[in-house]
């Protein structure tokens, strides 16, 4: 049986001469009739060594396959994760789909310490009604309770109305800056008082 040379196996398999140098390097058992020396060519069996080349990607295909088979075993079923009315799209347009949900999630997070005016004036709106009866109530709770004499629950119900006021103007002016004021609640009160 002849043989062949480094170069002349080199252009059989298709490959550079510093990857079949590489090859005979890795492989120890690569079937090599004489190894070359200062002057002497090597030799190489064509056929075993193009039979060997065979049976090293057989090898590597089997344990591709085997990975893949792992992998497969733990990986998560994507498509189940998909909702049904995207699991039509193209695995680009899906990742387009993914990059933009993680961006309205990203704006939530940072929403979380945002407030909507409206939210807020809704939220304060609610809070304000029973905080309002119960500062215009506590003068005359007082008075009664400690028979306090009537100018000084008028001053008390003078006093906390324009605190109320003032706080009410602020939060306006923060919520909804062309927003007009409360009326006066002090007519209301010195009829009731």
């Amino acid at each position: 049986m002849p043989t062949v040379n480094l170069d002349e196996m080199a252009r059989v398999l298709r490959v550079s001469l510093p990857t079949l140098r590489a090859w005979i390097r890795r492989h120890p058992d690569f079937p090599v009739v004489a190894e070359g020396r200062n002057g002497l060519p090597w030799e190489l069996d064509p056929e075993a060594v193009i039979a060997f080349v065979r049976r090293k990607k057989d090898e590597e295909a089997a344990r591709q396959a085997e990975r893949d088979d792992l992998l497969a075993q733990i990986s998560l079923p994507i498509e189940d994760l998909v909702p049904a009315e995207n699991r039509g799209l193209t695995a680009a347009e899906r990742l387009k789909l993914a990059q933009a949900m993680r961006v309205e999630d990203e704006v939530a997070k940072q929403r979380a310490f945002l407030v909507q005016t409206s939210e807020m004036r809704a939220r304060l709106t609610d809070a304000w009604g029973p905080l309002n009866q119960f500062l215009q109530s506590l003068p005359g709770q007082l008075g009664r309770r400690h028979n306090l004499p009537d100018a000084v629950v008028r001053d008390m119900r003078r006093a906390i109305e324009t605190q109320q006021r003032e706080l009410h103007r602020r939060l306006v002016d923060l919520l909804d800056p062309g927003a007009a004021a409360p009326p006066h609640e002090e007519e209301e009160h010195a009829a009731a008082a």
